[in-house]
């Protein structure tokens, strides 16, 4: 039984977490798993239901949120799962609460680590919300013992270093179910203008506020901003906003991505981008230095969180792209090192190891 409140109680969003469940969830019951999933009604809960998979919307309201936990639990007993496993804060700590006196194994995956969000807050109102979810997180660990999956090394090491949590498995993010090979942008036009992408959610932990900035630097560069979310983005002759895409085929369009990340537990799109033998700039924040080690130097470059750095860093990626046998190597690379179904086989291993 899978269970997600996307991007926390009253918040909606569809990150690169939610984007692997929709695919995670239907690639278990293809594979004779028999799954439910209570999330909430949103492109979640949309895609799930279009993949023909037992699905009941469910979400919390607010923080606590009392009834949310008595859903869940009344649904443990109804459907009686051999696992249940929620994903992301709020269904995390409302199904510890929902099952603490029910011996359901239970696995966590937060898909961030709260004491990176705390350290980059801006305001002491907020490092004191996020220190009280961290408090919170820990004591609740305690009071239900549980199975957590960390989505990259950095998130394992912010859990068991400064968590001191236990029974950590470590399942890195997969690359979609269904990706293609690279097909290289540019092409034969050698005088076409470089266009740089950025592809997430338009939030100031993204970085997305210096999008306008790090155009301005670059007048000659054409950007294409493809997201949505909450933080307003200033308009610039050259950048142009594009929306939700699909991720493949705007990859696959761009010279570099963009990734200006403040906040960042792993780097889905980092990753597709490596994995199409596209060129990524980045920050190194949280998981961004581990998805991105292998290439660092060919196809990644790291530049400090200012807009003149991550502008500079950007001209040199685009100006150093290898040759197309480079490129395809490195791309082929990442996609037998994140390949969809190692990620369902990695799953499916340790639902077996709890049982």
């Amino acid at each position: 039984m899978f269970v997600c409140t996307t991007g926390g109680s009253g918040r909606r969003q569809l990150g690169g977490a939610e984007r692997i469940l929709t695919e995670l969830i239907p690639a278990h019951a293809r594979m004779g798993v028999e799954v439910i999933a209570a999330t909430s009604d949103d492109e979640v809960g949309r895609a799930l239901r279009e993949a023909a998979v037992p699905w009941i919307g469910l979400s919390a309201t607010s923080r606590i949120d009392l009834a949310y936990a008595r859903e869940i639990r009344r649904l443990v007993r109804e459907v009686k799962p051999d696992v249940v496993c929620a994903h992301l804060l709020s269904a995390a700590m409302h199904s510890r609460a929902a099952l603490s006196m029910d011996r359901t194994p239970l696995v966590v995956t937060l898909h961030n680590s709260l004491w990176q969000y705390r350290d980059t807050a801006e305001s002491l109102q907020q490092k004191a919300a996020i220190q009280s979810n961290i408090t919170l997180d820990l004591a609740m660990r305690r009071l239900r013992p549980h199975a957590t999956v960390a989505v990259s090394e950095f998130e394992a090491a912010e859990l068991r270093d400064r968590g001191r949590v236990r029974n950590i498995h470590l399942i890195p993010n997969p690359l979609p179910a269904t990706w293609p090979r690279p097909k290289f942008a540019g092409s034969g036009a050698p005088d076409r203008r470089p266009v740089v992408g950025y592809l997430g959610r338009l939030e100031k932990e993204k970085g997305a506020d210096l999008l306008p900035e790090i155009a301005s630097c670059l007048p000659d560069v054409a950007f294409k901003v493809a997201g949505a979310g909450s933080l307003p983005i200033d308009a610039r002759p050259n950048l142009e906003l594009v929306g939700r895409v699909a991720a493949a085929e705007f990859l696959q369009q761009i010279d570099c991505l963009l990734v200006p990340s403040r906040v960042e537990s792993f780097g889905l799109s980092a990753l597709e981008a490596l994995s199409l033998g596209v060129p990524v700039v980045h920050t190194g924040a949280g998981g961004l230095a581990e998805v991105t080690r292998h290439a660092t130097g060919t196809l990644a470059f790291r530049a400090d969180l200012t807009p003149t750095a991550l502008a500079g860093a950007v001209r040199e990626a685009v100006g150093r792209v290898g040759s197309t046998v480079e490129r395809t190597r490195m791309a082929d690379w990442y996609a037998e090192e994140y390949a969809f179904d190692r990620c369902v086989t990695r799953w499916q291993s340790l639902y077996r190891s709890l049982l």
